[in-house]
């Protein structure tokens, strides 16, 4: 029981450490990383041989003004060598966020812009979601609809693709005008 609390606790403190861990990135990229990600689920499981934690249960992660909302979110982190096999106050590694798979409806928001889909897979270096299993990209009244939806959270900007596969598997899009204030 104490291992198990040593562990959780090593990890939870690995998920604030993993911002102060990156170093010589973009200013823009700086920002968002040095902020702590903070995660609410009904459950947590923590795997250390796969330097994998999954949070299950109406899971939320939030990192500045960017919230994921999920079934399910795992949380993978880097392979350092030795070092990313100890898990606790002890681990320097441990913190190295490589990405998180979020599974079951699946909500992304940043400020005015939201992105639902089955399945969502953030990358930390990169800072970008992909999202799939019917994604929809909405900002204000307009909806764009594709295949997959990438989102780049620095850059305030997406991209909708249509399916390689399917004839039907265009990007629709309805857009609607900005009314002047």
């Amino acid at each position: 029981m104490k291992k198990i609390v040593l562990i959780t606790a090593g990890i939870l403190v690995a998920l604030n450490l993993q911002a102060w861990a990156q170093t010589g990135l973009l200013q823009k990229n700086t920002l968002r990383k040095n902020e702590p990600i903070q995660i609410v689920s009904d459950k947590m499981e923590a795997f250390q041989a796969t330097r994998m934690v999954v949070f299950s249960g109406n899971a939320v992660a939030q990192q500045g003004d960017v919230r994921i909302q999920a079934d399910r979110l795992s949380i993978y982190y880097k392979n350092s060598g030795a070092q990313s096999e100890k898990v606790g106050p002890d681990a320097e590694q441990t913190g190295d966020l490589e990405k998180i798979v979020a599974s079951g409806h699946v909500v992304i928001t940043q400020k005015d812009v939201l992105a639902t889909g089955n399945e969502a897979v953030y990358y930390q270096d990169t800072a970008r979601f992909v999202m799939t299993g019917n994604p929809v990209l909405r900002q204000e009244k307009s909806v764009i609809k594709g295949c997959r939806v990438i989102i780049q959270v620095d850059e305030n900007r997406g991209k909708v693709e249509q399916c390689a596969d399917e004839n039907s598997g265009r990007v629709t899009a309805i857009i609607h005008p900005r009314k002047k204030k």
